[in-house]
């Protein structure tokens, strides 16, 4: 069975999904939220932080909203850093790890 990669879903479906979430739920946080979860599921690290910085303009600083933005940056860094480490090769990482030891000793 092929498995959809998230990764490979085009800029127009994304369009389409982000426009699907906003007609089918409420205008709240939580919607910029899940928007913003489902660009890092896409891999578009940076659009999510951008709509988790809008959310602040948006809908102040409540404790709820400071909330959902804190936990929504480290969703984002968290698959960012998965992401990173997917593309890095074993060989690569061992290079590195080998230049630092030689650099510090």
């Amino acid at each position: 069975m092929h498995r959809l990669q998230l990764e490979n879903i085009s800029e127009a479906g994304l369009q389409l999904a982000i426009k699907e979430i906003r007609s089918e739920m409420f205008d709240t946080p939580h919607t910029d939220f899940t928007i913003a979860k489902m660009l890092s599921h896409c891999g578009h690290f940076t659009t999510a932080e951008l709509y988790l910085d809008e959310m602040l303009l948006k809908w102040g600083s409540s404790p709820d909203v400071v909330e959902l933005i804190n936990k929504g940056y480290a969703m984002v860094d968290a698959m960012s850093a998965t992401a990173k480490s997917r593309t890095v090769s074993p060989v690569a990482a061992h290079k590195v790890s080998v230049e630092t030891e030689a650099a510090v000793a």
